[in-house]
């Protein structure tokens, strides 16, 4: 017979007990969300520190000034400040993915992803990402 009373609200003390499921999921999900900053610059490079303070900084045969951002056609974030220039790679270098499926670069968006090898217009699920 269903429930046809007013419904109370849980005691202070028995909303306060989890269960295990109740805090797997959270638990799941920041670890997800913890991983995603290590995806998101796999590595980074610095030029050496100068003794005197950078007026600006060259990458290639441009030049940056200081408190400068910009990326490069290499899928690298760099910065210029005071002390020199830093560069951090952007975006995953290798990803896993089932075996009837092939990796995409696509350089413009610095993104790679896989499709399927006999329809490259199905993409695949990833099922790992490493840096550098």
């Amino acid at each position: 017979m269903p429930f046809r009373g007013k419904k109370e609200p849980l005691l202070p003390a028995a909303s306060a007990l989890l269960t295990q499921s109740d805090t797997m999921v959270p638990a799941a999900l920041l670890l997800v969300l913890c991983t995603l900053p290590s995806l998101a610059h796999a590595y980074c490079v610095r030029s050496q520190d100068l003794p005197e303070m950078v007026r600006a900084c060259r990458d290639g045969g441009q030049l940056h000034e200081v408190g400068t951002k910009w990326r490069t056609k290499d899928c690298m974030d760099c910065t210029c400040d005071a002390t020199g220039m830093s560069c951090c790679s952007v975006g995953a270098t290798s990803i896993s993915f089932p075996d009837d499926c092939m990796e995409v670069y696509d350089k413009a968006n610095c993104h790679r992803y896989a499709v399927k090898k006999n329809d490259p217009s199905i993409k695949c699920m990833i099922t790992g990402a490493s840096g550098k």
